[in-house]
């Protein structure tokens, strides 16, 4: 009991110490640095900046602890790029769509969507350096396959952003909270009720019974994928799961095969898997 008082006064006091501009800063920076002495292997092939795990209360540099506490910004911790291919796998002819990541941190996802046909891929990010080091990160990859769509980068809040497009993907790698993430669905689900055809993909699906419940959604696919190997050690666990929904006015009956499976939470607010079941 008094080693978890000591480590909670720990968090709480650092917390606080990051509320400060510059010690956020600071710490931020370290962090930043120290992510790089393990790089991912996407970091690696791509000559990017997407490694390391860093708290939500650096990213959030806004003064409520309560709201930082309680995680609706999530910690960063880029997704893993097998298991978001297989996602993207799953959808049909995407080059009509925009892809939008929901909380991109520094672009892992945008990178590995970019090997796929879209029409364009947008970020959008809180934390003002995470966008930056995102903005660099499509800038190489620009330059070294200036074939692929272009990926731009919008420091902001996800439920603000004004989305473009009457086909759009929607990718969140467990980003939010519930409150958070039902300001989301609210707003898609009006952009159905408008005749968009909209995916959402949710890898890591902790608060996916919110998308369950949703009218305007269906099930399309999902799926609990084995990382990589060369993955596995940026990884707490061996294997990630995804789920993908999609519009009702556009999801199709031919679908109905790929519906049966179970979102179970293996660790409360961290962590979901899905049990297939066909």
């Amino acid at each position: 009991m008094l080693v978890r008082l000591i480590k909670l006064a720990q968090k709480t006091a650092t917390i606080l110490l990051t509320r400060n501009t510059y010690g956020r800063r600071y710490m931020l920076r370290r962090v930043l640095e120290l992510s790089q002495l393990h790089a991912h292997p996407i970091d690696v092939y791509y000559n990017i900046r997407t490694s390391g795990f860093i708290p939500n209360f650096l990213n959030d540099s806004g003064a409520n602890i309560a709201k930082i506490a309680s995680r609706e910004n999530n910690h960063y911790a880029g997704c893993q790029p097998s298991c978001l291919r297989k996602a993207l796998q799953s959808l049909p002819d995407t080059s009509e769509f925009v892809f939008y990541d929901y909380g991109c941190g520094m672009g892992r996802a945008l990178a590995t969507a970019s090997e796929f046909a879209f029409r364009a891929l947008i970020g959008v990010e809180l934390s003002k350096e995470l966008c930056a080091i995102a903005v660099e990160n499509a800038r190489s990859i620009a330059d070294s396959f200036p074939e692929r769509a272009h990926i731009s980068v919008k420091q902001g809040d996800a439920i603000a952003v004004e989305l473009h497009g009457d086909k759009l993907v929607i990718f969140m790698y467990h980003s939010f909270g519930r409150a958070t993430l039902t300001s989301i669905i609210n707003k898609l689900e009006k952009l159905v009720k408008v005749g968009r055809d909209i995916f959402v993909i949710f890898e890591n699906p902790v608060n996916g019974d919110l998308l369950e419940q949703s009218t305007q959604f269906g099930r399309w696919y999902a799926e609990q994928v084995p990382c990589d190997v060369e993955e596995i050690s940026h990884h707490s666990d061996a294997n990630d799961g995804f789920v993908v929904w999609r519009s009702i006015n556009t999801i199709t009956a031919d679908r109905s095969a790929y519906n049966k499976f179970e979102i179970l939470i293996t660790k409360p607010t961290w962590r979901a898997e899905v049990i297939r079941s066909d």
